[in-house]
């Protein structure tokens, strides 16, 4: 791993003179709209106008451009809940990291009476960060290795127009290490989607004594991408909930069917995690999504709590809880609120749970991941173009980025 660096200090008095000689064009020039309305929560106080100046000179001496090639406002300083600041950079400055191979850029600004200061750290080679709150790591594969150690998952979706969500769930599976991965179809599907796939094997079932026989040897359960809500299918979660007595991951129209009879999860003996969006959460509470949003937290524990599995509430800063324990995903960006986004994550999710021995462990990481994913895509693709196949193909070195180092 390569650092590159970049600081730069600015006396307050001096941007106090600036702002008091035409704030209103110093901002237009220097800073977004963003920025802006940031200040003015701040009251236009000097040293924090200096900070963020000081930032984004920092950042042009990092990249060694000035200021010209790169503009003052293609370098949006924002912040998060808890006041730390980040980078958003724009389209022109992704490019210009990119032929730098910069993967991302921290900041850190500090204010003192007379001068603020701020530093820039350019990671390279594929560095990236990892969230503060983040408790967890893979573990390192031995050398002895073999494609058994690393589960086997089964993925029991699709419909007609809706293969796709089984292969991203399959693949997202096997992009997180997953050893075998299985999609389990109706006959007239499972030839239509055995022709798109190479590593993921397709399994027939057309009766429920079938999936059963395909479920046997499975360590993990992904049910429900793409699968459709008519009366077969209805059938078939609810066998596939009691037959199945091993770690599961229930999403999409899984959950959807689920929430006639959220029960079902309580005659389960193995971990369960589910995956619902704020619609689908609401369903499963039989409250609205207006309510499920006023207090996300207490939503997803309250189901974790009653039905005794993990609940990953999906939306900005995801919410993964086992009903005591709660983790708030801290990666991730609005790019990613894209059709399929959710079907790679379960994928990510299935393996993790068959690779660790923690299923609350498992779903941190996979959400991590996900996001992280998403955030290496945006820097390729921007976020209004990215789709869920860019997040599946950024899996593997966001899943790198979290291996324990010895």
């Amino acid at each position: 791993m390569t650092i590159r660096t970049g600081i730069d200090i600015v006396s307050n008095k001096r941007i106090e003179k600036l702002l008091e000689k035409g704030r209103d064009s110093f901002y237009r020039r220097i800073f977004t709209e963003a920025e802006q309305a940031y200040l003015a929560e701040k009251n236009h106080d000097p040293a924090t106008v200096a900070g963020m100046f000081a930032a984004k000179e920092a950042v042009s001496k990092l990249l060694g451009t000035g200021i010209g090639p790169i503009g003052w406002r293609d370098m949006e300083i924002l912040h998060e809940d808890g006041g730390r600041p980040y980078l958003a950079p724009s389209r022109a400055l992704y490019a210009a990291m990119e032929v730098m191979g910069i993967s991302d850029i921290e900041l850190s600004i500090s204010n003192e009476e007379e001068f603020s200061v701020a530093s820039g750290m350019g990671y390279v080679e594929g560095s990236l960060r990892i969230p503060d709150n983040m408790p967890f790591r893979l573990p390192r594969r031995p050398f002895d290795s073999h494609k058994g150690d690393f589960g086997r998952i089964g993925v029991i979706g699709g419909s007609h127009g809706m293969l796709g969500a089984v292969y991203l769930a399959s693949y997202g599976a096997l992009r997180t290490g997953a050893g075998i991965v299985y999609a389990i179809l109706e006959k007239e599907l499972a030839r239509v989607f055995a022709a798109k796939t190479i590593e993921v094997i397709v399994k027939e079932a057309d009766d429920p004594y079938v999936y059963r026989q395909a479920m046997d040897p499975l360590d993990v359960l992904i049910l429900g991408p793409g699968l459709g809500t008519g009366k077969r299918q209805r059938e078939l979660v609810e066998d596939s909930l009691l037959y199945f007595q091993k770690p599961i991951v229930v999403d999409a129209d899984g959950l959807n069917i689920l929430s006639d009879n959220p029960s079902l999860l309580r005659h389960r003996n193995s971990p369960a995690i589910v995956t619902p969006h704020p619609g689908e959460m609401g369903r499963l509470l039989r409250i609205s999504t207006e309510e499920i949003q006023k207090d996300r937290e207490a939503a997803a524990k309250k189901f974790s709590s009653a039905y005794g599995v993990i609940t990953v509430l999906k939306g900005h800063r995801t919410i993964v809880t086992d009903g005591e324990r709660l983790y708030l995903n801290e990666t991730g960006n609005p790019g990613m609120a894209t059709a399929g986004s959710g079907d790679v994550l379960s994928g990510v999710a299935g393996s993790l749970l068959a690779q660790l021995d923690d299923p609350y462990e498992a779903a941190v990481l996979a959400v991590c991941i996900h996001g992280i994913a998403g955030d290496l895509a945006r820097k390729s693709k921007g976020e209004y173009g990215m789709i869920a196949s860019d997040i599946l193909e950024n899996i593997p070195r966001a899943a790198e980025s979290l291996i324990l180092k010895e």
